[in-house]
Formats: structure tokens, sequence, C-alpha cells
């Protein structure tokens, strides 16, 4: 079985400019200073069959959002450009909606994106 989260995960982490860039799933660790940097890969449903061939799933599809959050927004649009360009490669595209907004309670803006992407054809183990 293959978790598409890690996947994900696992090449963003690979990118040398994501070095000093907390990735995490489902949420920001509390423990994080206010100044340091994340990106949060959240689902946004469970992994949905696609493809069908005679009745039977070829494939499947993921729909995520990516939660960047940094102190300044310069950061955050360096992040969203590398982790977009590791989503293209992947087959993912972007979908509308999402967030660019600056939270004075958290002092960080935030960026949310919303990527939809499905697994190699005959490739069903997620």
């Amino acid at each position: 079985m293959t978790n598409m989260i890690k996947v994900i995960s696992d090449r963003l982490k690979e990118l040398p400019e994501l070095s000093d860039v907390t990735i995490k799933a489902y949420y920001r660790p509390e423990i994080l200073a206010e100044d340091d940097s994340s990106l949060v890969i959240v689902p946004m449903s469970p992994p949905k069959q696609a493809s069908f061939g005679s009745d039977i799933p070829l494939r499947k599809e993921f729909t995520f959002q990516f939660n960047i959050e940094a102190s300044s927004k310069d950061e955050v649009t360096r992040i969203a450009l590398a982790m977009e360009k590791i989503l293209l490669q992947m087959g993912f595209y972007q979908l509308s909606g999402g967030l660019d907004e600056y939270f004075v309670e958290t002092k960080r803006y935030v960026d949310a994106r919303r990527f939809r992407g499905y697994s190699m054809l005959y490739d069903v183990d997620y």
C-alpha cells in the first residue's frame, strides 16, 4: 500500500530550496516558532477510484490542499512556486479557490492552494 501524502512530502523534502521549511500532513505543529515557515498537506477527501476499464478502477484520484504559512509574503511565494513545480511534475493541477491572506492574530501570511492529481495507470494500492 502506498501513501500519496508521503510520496508528495518526500519529493518536496528533496528540494534544497525547501530545506528550511517544516513539511507536515494534516496540521501545523504547535511547537514551531512563530517565524518558522511551514507547508501542510491536507487531504480534501479520501482517495477516489478513477479511470475505469471493464468496470474496474484503473487508478486513484487525489485532492489535497497545501497550506503555506510564513512571516513574510516573499517567503510564502518562494515556497508556493517550488511546491507547484514538483506537483506539476507529478501530474497534479491546481483547482480554483484557495486563500491568500495575512492573519494579524498569528502574524503570518497564509497561502492555501488546492491540487488534484491521479496515481499512475494500474496503480490502485492507495
